[in-house]
């Protein structure tokens, strides 16, 4: 698999998972041909891309309408196709279930969000979420364990060399990750 080069993407305004978690994320939800995926709070798509590039059935839900419009760009830039949803998580999604579900982002929405996302996951499935707060990890961490998910969680931290030779560290990213049993 290509892995997708951070400068590849289309980004504008909109948060974007970069290269190295991406990577993570991608490897740590399973993602295989014919799964059914899950991105909720897309940003710029690009983890949808990377599972669409993976042979999944993709559908990205997004608020905002640049992000909205940067994940169809960028959905075409890859030669991929993703059902894209514009509205506000967990009140736009449909009511379908998936092997794999991914919260990038949740505008306040996160305990309703986990709900829906439990709600319409299937048994096996990878529910998985990425996120630079404390809190928001506390929290879905809090849920997967109430509802008895085999669960993990990770810290990650990247630092990259910039033109003068010193690391400059990104964001760090708490990831967590649960199978329904």
């Amino acid at each position: 698999m290509n892995w997708m080069n951070d400068s590849d993407f289309i980004r504008g305004d909109v948060p974007m998972t970069k290269e190295d978690v991406r990577i993570l994320t991608v490897a740590g939800l399973e993602l295989a041909p014919g799964l059914s995926f899950l991105d909720i709070g897309a940003g710029t798509g690009s983890i949808s891309v990377a599972a669409a590039a993976l042979g999944c059935a993709v559908t990205a839900a997004e608020v905002k309408d640049e992000a909205v419009e940067l994940i169809e760009k960028n959905a075409e830039a890859f030669g991929v196709g993703i059902d894209v949803i514009r509205g506000k998580a967990p009140d736009c999604l449909k009511d379908e279930c998936y092997d794999r579900i991914f919260i990038g982002g949740s505008r306040g929405q996160l305990d309703g969000i986990l709900r829906y996302a439990h709600d319409h996951l299937k048994p096996g499935g990878i529910l998985a979420g990425n996120f630079i707060t404390m809190s928001h990890a506390e929290a879905m961490k809090a849920f997967l364990k109430k509802e008895g998910y085999d669960r993990s969680l990770k810290y990650v931290a990247v630092s990259r060399e910039d033109r003068l030779g010193l690391l400059r560290a990104e964001n760090g990213v708490f990831m967590l990750k649960g199978r329904k049993r």
